[in-house]
């Protein structure tokens, strides 16, 4: 792993070369667009059609990427040749290169190599091409390296910064073994990452059905239907993975998160309890799952069940600071267990600070204890961390008006009014409020 944390930086440095001078072209313009957006198949199209004949350093990598991407691999060798006459340090182009001659055994990228550099020079090239120095004879042995590079790299970097290149080495790496299936699963969820919900789903059916990463593949085309606006039919595939592989629990709990994502509450508490009532269930999967629960009995009014779903799943993790929050500012509305619900929201907020929907909950519990001045303290944080919730708008609102300041107090409340959703369900109390102390 060391030695990949080497590599790692190595990629970052040659990532982006050269000064770019700048062109009044229409082409490159929106070839430049298309790349920031990873539509590689239109930035294709207008590099192609671009009358810039004299691309830079910073081009050509652009165009070299485009290609592999788009799996056209000996148009890519071209610019790769074109980048190492300019520069034959820059490993993205070698890899190219050499990639294209395994693939039709061509030796002369090779000797190219060993006579304009020692192995030692390129790390990367040496990594993924040689073993002891001597050039791997097995091409998926390659595409494993490539791979092995991308999750490494993936390991430290969870943004969107840098796709590009994780999805080069992907490509390469398929090019190497067509039938790599895990390289297909993380193209899938690299795309999946960039919503790109269409082209997550062609990677990911063509994980082969026997694999171990084959249902997982599934699950997560059926899930993304849900964010493409087609809840039914992210349903339906659910419920026949369910039908295929009845005793996959993790299926019924997929299920139950996504009526529990739509709103379904009624609907998603019975496969919770099909899993919970599993005799040997992981500690650590059973009281995430009876939290879950719990917010899904709390939202259709079964106070009762929330709560002892609740406190089982602190029994469990009396850590958990979202469950901590939860319940604690459940108990604070309803104003029983005030004193407990504060200790409790100090601890979840120890365990979060970052949190504002647990600093919310806490500067209420302030509020209802009468600590107005450490209330008001704590709100205002919470605003500046989220300045358009709409729900702290209104507390911090009320804890104004409890303060005697009225005319901050009718602003904050103005504020909410206009920022709330129907699901805050504030939007009716609010307008009692602005109506009974709002002069004009």
């Amino acid at each position: 792993m060391h030695k990949l944390s080497i590599i790692i930086q190595c990629i970052v440095i040659f990532f982006i070369s050269s000064t770019a001078y700048s062109f009044s072209s229409s082409s490159y313009l929106i070839a430049n667009s298309a790349m920031s957006f990873f539509d590689y198949e239109e930035a294709n199209t207008y590099y192609e059609n671009s009358d810039i004949e004299n691309f830079n350093d910073s081009d050509l990598e652009k165009k070299l990427l485009a290609y592999v991407n788009t799996n056209a691999l000996d148009k890519a060798s071209k610019i790769a040749k074109e980048i190492l006459r300019n520069d034959n340090s820059n490993q993205d182009a070698w890899l190219v290169y050499l990639t294209y001659a395994k693939l039709n055994n061509i030796n002369k990228p090779f000797y190219e190599l060993k006579k304009q550099h020692g192995v030692e020079e390129l790390s990367i090239i040496k990594f993924v091409f040689y073993n002891n120095y001597q050039i791997k004879r097995n091409n998926d042995d390659i595409a494993q390296s490539l791979l092995d590079i991308v999750q490494a790299s993936n390991a430290n970097n969870n943004e969107l910064q840098g796709l590009d290149y994780l999805l080069f080495y992907l490509s390469l790496s398929l090019n190497l073994n067509p039938k790599f299936n895990e390289s297909f699963f993380i193209t899938a969820q690299l795309y999946q990452m960039m919503k790109n919900y269409e082209k997550a789903e062609k990677f990911y059916n063509k994980v082969h059905k026997d694999h171990n990463l084959y249902l997982e593949s599934q699950k997560n085309i059926a899930n993304n239907k849900k964010h493409q606006n087609n809840t039914k039919k992210a349903e339906e595939e659910l419920i026949s993975l369910i039908d295929l592989y009845p005793s996959n629990k993790n299926l019924f709990v997929s299920l139950a998160d996504f009526y529990k994502s739509t709103k379904q509450y009624k609907r998603a508490i019975p496969y919770y309890s099909i899993v919970l009532n599993i005799q040997d269930l992981d500690e650590d999967q059973r009281w995430r799952l009876l939290y879950m629960r719990g917010i899904c009995y709390e939202r259709i009014n079964n106070w009762e069940s929330a709560e002892e779903d609740f406190l089982k799943s602190l029994d469990i993790n009396p850590e958990s600071p979202q469950v901590l929050n939860y319940l604690a500012y459940s108990w604070i509305e309803k104003n029983v267990f005030l004193n407990e619900s504060l200790k409790m929201l100090k601890r979840a907020y120890e365990k979060n600070p970052k949190s504002h929907y647990i600093l919310d909950s806490l500067a209420w519990a302030h509020f209802k204890k009468k600590n107005l001045k450490i209330a008001s303290q704590l709100m205002e944080e919470v605003i500046i961390r989220a300045p358009g919730e709409a729900i702290s708008l209104d507390h911090l609102g009320d804890i104004y008006f409890a303060m005697g300041r009225r005319r901050e107090a009718l602003y904050m409340w103005r504020q909410a009014k206009d920022l709330a959703e129907p699901e805050d369900n504030i939007i009716d109390k609010i307008l009692i409020k602005l109506k009974k102390y709002d002069a004009g």
